[in-house]
């Protein structure tokens, strides 16, 4: 009994903020960039905690007590690339399906909630999701073509450490005028295919979470910003990476040569997608690409 599923990453959020009368909400990033989850009653081996909690809950739930589970995930922790919620999204999704009924993608997205917070990235297309409370607010198409450079450095942010600071909270519940205005762009972007609005709904998320919480890139992409085909910013609100987003590969190539002698940390090219499982045990055992060194 055995059951693999892959799931891609993030660069972040193309939103995040107080979009919801009671709380946060996000749209992910999501980038091809995937990580693979076995599960199977011949799988044995420690897991990281979250995904440890993860399996237990899969056990607790689907009464599969000798259930295992391995993972093959090369995204890097603690850069706000969606890293645990391959791990613990994957898990439970994987299990599931190994049942007479399995359960539904807003079942298991809430589950992965539980466990932690948890990127939208498990349903296809992108979403709005409440990722604190593992609600689905509303599904939106696939970003319109874009590449983009993606800067992810060496530090990383300890998400549960900021947020617990109460004052922080407040001073992003009192910038949701800006942030609902950057979901609006964006929505209104995805459902036109435009590369422009969806791009400056972006920017907006980015620069309200800048004064909140700023970065030290920050000057590095504004200067980016300003190459011909680049179209706007994005950042891992809960993280360390964030991105330039540009028309199409030459621009992106050429911000790229920009930043390398500039930028201390890993600079990678994606083409932004939508999310999704991919469930094929042989597609999902390959590392699904779109990264460009």
């Amino acid at each position: 009994m055995r059951q693999a599923v892959s799931l891609p990453g993030t660069l972040g959020e193309w939103v995040q903020g107080w979009l919801l009368p009671d709380g946060e909400a996000l749209v992910s990033l999501v980038v091809p960039w995937r990580g693979t989850v076995r599960v199977g009653d011949d799988l044995k081996g420690p897991l990281p905690p979250k995904a440890g909690r993860a399996l237990a809950l899969a056990r607790e739930r689907l009464g599969f007590p000798a259930l295992g589970a391995c993972l093959d995930n090369p995204l890097p922790t603690g850069k706000g690339l969606a890293s645990s919620t391959v791990d613990v999204c994957g898990i439970l999704a994987a299990a599931s399906r190994l049942s007479e009924l399995p359960w539904g993608d807003e079942e298991i997205f809430a589950l992965s909630c539980a466990v932690e917070p948890s990127d939208g990235t498990l349903f296809p297309g992108l979403a709005l999701v409440d990722h604190l409370r593992g609600r689905l607010i509303e599904r939106l198409p696939p970003p319109p073509p874009l590449v983009a450079v993606a800067l992810i450095p060496p530090r990383r942010l300890d998400t549960e450490s900021y947020r617990d600071d109460r004052s922080f909270l407040e001073r992003l519940r009192r910038r949701a005028p800006e942030h609902r205005r950057a979901y609006d762009l964006l929505r209104r972007g995805l459902l036109a295919k435009d590369c422009v609005l969806v791009a400056q709904g972006a920017t907006l998320s980015a620069r309200t979470q800048q004064a909140l919480l700023p970065r030290p890139e920050w000057p590095l992409l504004e200067r980016g910003l300003g190459l011909p085909g680049s179209l706007g910013i994005a950042l891992a609100h809960s993280g360390t990476a964030s991105a330039l987003l540009c028309r199409d590969a030459q621009a992106a190539e050429s911000a790229r040569s920009l930043f390398r002698p500039l930028f201390d940390g890993d600079l990678l090219l994606f083409e932004p997608c939508g999310g999704g499982p991919t469930w094929d045990w042989q597609a999902a055992t390959t590392l699904q690409g779109g990264v460009s060194p």
